[in-house]
């Protein structure tokens, strides 16, 4: 007994020992195209790591007369730091060649390709050789896109999915995210409003279509995540939303107590297209909370000020002294309306203030999103431009000095080299 137990735990030992000798490599995932009948055509293997990601032909024998890799926009740290990534090219044998730099002759940084044919390597190795973990907790989506002789490589999971009938929220998440099942509004939230945010989390392109019930509205708009960017009315009803992006809805109700009862039981209708059928709908029930609004609006002043009117219209006409006094106590009609005109216009004054403050604020905040957004997409990559041009003149220079160099070598060399034979003729004339 006691000798099958230990027979089990060396296993174990053995077991953990190879896991953890074995390559810090995710699972491969194939990438491809379609052809003709819509068939998925495997073409390379994607093998994800922390510090390496591996990219074979699935086919060695096939030839790439043009293989590019394109940097994902989205991911700023690796277009910033790309002259860190290096690519082993790997040979028949399975033999890696010699690092070259990822950003080299064959890499254009003002489109963020690098283009290659691959005709006798097996596939490529590219090595992040920075400390910033460039690949580490990515996906190969996020980092590059493929394309071989022009046609963009797709993921076979992807190509399958979209295939067959997509069912949200399964598979390989391919839905269509909202993160709100319905919307209620009430005195919290009727002057801010409420966002609802709808994201593309399947890896592929979408086209969607959103229908608001904008008549019971006071403000309604659909802006793109993250370029901060309005979508236009015109194609509310069809727009795409790329992969790994989204749009949030921003709705603010009419403060009307009419409107907000009509605004009950409305809904936001989400559609999901699939060519030009409506693959799926998602729907957004819309609630109002009219009661709490209306207690708040002021109802009670406007009650207590009929209750002053009638209480002169209740007197006698021949009143004592002791309801006289009285009459001169409380106040006069005219009076509390004056007093309770300018407390309303107050309160009207602060909540457009308010309302003016909000928008400044929400103004401010996406300039400042987009003028952030402005300096890492358009200010970035003409630095690294320059940086490549100086580094090129650079080399330039270098060349040239060495050139110079190896001139000013060969004449000395040749005049060392006459200076020597004139020197034996001028001895023998003096011996």
């Amino acid at each position: 007994m006691y000798s099958k137990v230990k027979i089990r735990l060396s296993a174990m030992v053995l077991v953990l020992a190879c896991f953890a000798f074995i390559p810090a490599l995710g699972f491969a995932t194939l990438y491809g195209i379609k052809d003709s009948k819509g068939v998925f055509v495997p073409k390379v293997s994607v093998e994800m790591g922390k510090k390496e990601i591996l990219i074979t032909k699935v086919d060695p024998h096939e030839k790439f007369k043009s293989f590019a890799l394109i940097l994902n926009r989205k991911s700023p740290a690796l277009i910033r730091n790309i002259g860190s990534v290096n690519i082993e090219w790997i040979a028949s044998d399975n033999r890696p060649t010699k690092p070259v730099p990822f950003a080299g002759a064959t890499y254009d940084p003002n489109k963020l390709k690098f283009e290659e044919s691959v005709t006798r390597s097996i596939g490529m190795k590219l090595v992040d050789k920075s400390a910033r973990n460039l690949f580490t907790g990515k996906q190969f989506s996020d980092l590059f896109s493929m394309f071989l002789d022009q046609q963009p490589l797709v993921a076979k999971e992807g190509a399958t999915e979209s295939e067959g009938a997509v069912k949200l929220g399964a598979g390989r998440d391919i839905s269509i995210n909202v993160d709100k099942t319905s919307i209620t509004f009430n005195e919290n939230n009727i002057k801010k409003g409420e966002i609802i945010n709808i994201d593309n989390r399947s890896g592929l392109d979408q086209t969607l279509g959103v229908e608001i019930p904008e008549k019971d509205l006071l403000y309604t708009q659909i802006v793109r995540k993250p370029e901060q960017t309005k979508v236009p009315r015109e194609i509310w009803g069809k727009f795409k939303v790329t992969a790994d992006s989204g749009i949030f809805v921003v709705l603010i109700p009419d403060p009307d107590p009419a409107r907000l009862a009509n605004l009950n039981g409305k809904e936001v209708v989400v559609r999901i297209y699939q060519g030009d059928k409506v693959r799926e709908s998602i729907r957004v029930p819309i609630k109002t909370v009219t009661e709490s609004i209306a207690a708040g609006s002021g109802h009670g002043a406007s009650t207590s000020v009929h209750e002053q009117d009638l209480k002169p219209l209740a007197k006698p006409t021949a009143p004592s002294s002791s309801q006289v006094t009285e009459a001169q106590q409380v106040p006069a009609p005219a009076a509390s309306m004056e007093k309770a005109g300018p407390s309303r216009e107050l309160e009207n004054r602060g909540a457009t203030t308010a309302v003016g403050i909000w928008i400044l604020q929400i103004f401010n905040l996406v300039a400042l999103i987009a003028l952030a957004l402005y300096g890492a997409f358009f200010v970035l990559p003409k630095v690294q431009v320059l940086e490549a041009r100086m580094s090129k003149s650079e080399m330039f220079l270098h060349g040239a000095r060495e050139a110079i160099r190896e001139e000013l070598d060969k004449t000395k060399e040749e005049i060392l080299n006459e200076c020597k034979t004139e020197n034996p003729p001028n001895e023998s004339q003096q011996g």
